[in-house]
């Protein structure tokens, strides 16, 4: 369970994952070994699950987002697995859910521009069991955060 400085840490760590453990304790008015070892603690427990660095899309020339809506033609478990094995090696899908309703996936792909989407969906419906059901394509974002309010 977490208490309150746990929730502080973890805060300031999804603001900025680079703090040293000196600058956490001095925010904090810690010492270094108990912020140290609540981290430590966090990552063995699983409430952080790891570190990375967030790209700017427009720096690596892959700032058009779109959202796919799928649907399984036949929804048996060989089909589902299939897909979602696929989908696992596709480094254009950023973030893939299995929904209830009308639509069985909603997908959140990255690319340079909507050509290069177009290539992306001739070659995803190859898999036959696949249809788009329809695309959303992204003007631009109003909020993007990877932050979770602790």
């Amino acid at each position: 369970m977490l208490d309150e400085v746990d929730k502080k840490i973890l805060n300031l760590l999804q603001k900025d994952a680079k703090l040293t453990i000196k600058d956490l304790a001095e925010q904090l008015n810690l010492t270094t070994t108990p912020i140290f070892e609540r981290i430590k603690r966090m990552e063995r427990e699983g409430y952080i699950a790891g570190y990375v660095a967030l790209i700017n899309p427009q720096k690596v020339e892959k700032s058009q987002v779109v959202f796919c809506n799928i649907s399984i033609r036949d929804y048996a478990p060989q089909n589902i697995q299939i897909f979602e094995e696929a989908v696992q090696k596709m480094p254009e899908v950023l973030e893939c859910y299995h929904l209830a309703g009308t639509v069985d996936y909603q997908l959140k792909i990255l690319v340079k521009d909507i050509q290069e989407y177009d290539l992306f969906v001739r070659e995803f419906l190859k898999m036959p069991m696949v249809r788009v059901q329809f695309s959303s394509i992204v003007l631009h974002p109003v909020k993007y955060t990877t932050m979770i309010q602790v």
